[in-house]
């Protein structure tokens, strides 16, 4: 009697200590093109294909990291995490990572580089880091940065369309120029120089049938030789759009 009682309790233990599949790391957004100055939502998807949760002790309040590399130069990351296997006592946290797919945490990138500048357009690998205490997890995908506008693109959009619109700054700072075409910004650039290649990223406007473009964010754009993103003005007189 003792013998059957004994045997499912061991089968239970066996069962317990039996080792569970590694976790999984993957990266996933909304979409995979976006406009320079567009921010890019980065979610972190952790897999336990085992069927109990597990449970991740972290050795510092940061518990992963995420990398921007453009070909194999690193152009932005987040801050660091550790990779100590044995933490000092009573300086760990954990977290309980249920079975099957769940989005551990969403990052928002707010699509500048580490000088704050706007990235080029291009492709461009996002790595992820999860470290935890005798779990290390990675995980890379693409992105991809769209071109931006010209200033004459707007006589072609919709007023109220968000766009982003790359441009020389004129020295009053308040219009860009491209190709001998000036379009009306609704504020002043700060600390940018006259002359230097911007986007700027916001909505098109018309006042008393005035194309125009109210701006919400604003960088210089990163220069990676393509100068026909900011061609230099030729005409002596800049036409504003109607």
């Amino acid at each position: 009697m003792i013998r059957k009682f004994l045997a499912p309790v061991a089968l239970l233990a066996l069962v317990a200590a039996a080792p569970q599949p590694p976790l999984e790391l993957s990266l996933r957004f909304a979409r995979t093109s976006f406009d320079l100055l567009d921010p890019v939502g980065i979610q972190l998807i952790v897999d336990n294909p085992g069927d109990r949760r597990r449970v991740v002790a972290f050795a510092t309040p940061n518990e992963y990291a995420l990398a921007i590399y453009r070909g194999r130069s690193e152009i932005w990351h987040s801050a660091a995490v550790s990779t100590e296997s044995s933490p000092p006592l009573g300086k760990t946290h954990v977290r309980n990572i249920p079975p099957g797919a769940s989005v551990f945490v969403t990052y928002v990138w707010n699509a500048l580089d580490a000088r704050n500048t706007s990235p080029a357009q291009g492709r461009y690998r996002v790595v992820a880091t999860f470290a935890g205490v005798g779990t290390h997890l990675r995980a890379t995908r693409m992105l991809r940065f769209i071109a931006p506008l010209q200033p004459n693109s707007v006589a072609r959009l919709p007023v109220g369309s968000v766009a982003t619109i790359a441009g020389r700054l004129d020295p009053d700072r308040d219009s860009i120029s491209s190709a001998g075409y000036s379009l009306r910004l609704s504020r002043i650039v700060r600390g940018v120089v006259a002359g230097r290649c911007i986007v700027v990223r916001g909505q098109v406007t018309a006042l008393r049938g005035v194309r125009g473009f109210a701006v919400s964010r604003s960088a210089l754009l990163q220069n990676d030789g393509r100068v026909h993103d900011c061609d230099s003005v030729v005409a002596r007189y800049h036409h504003r759009f109607r």
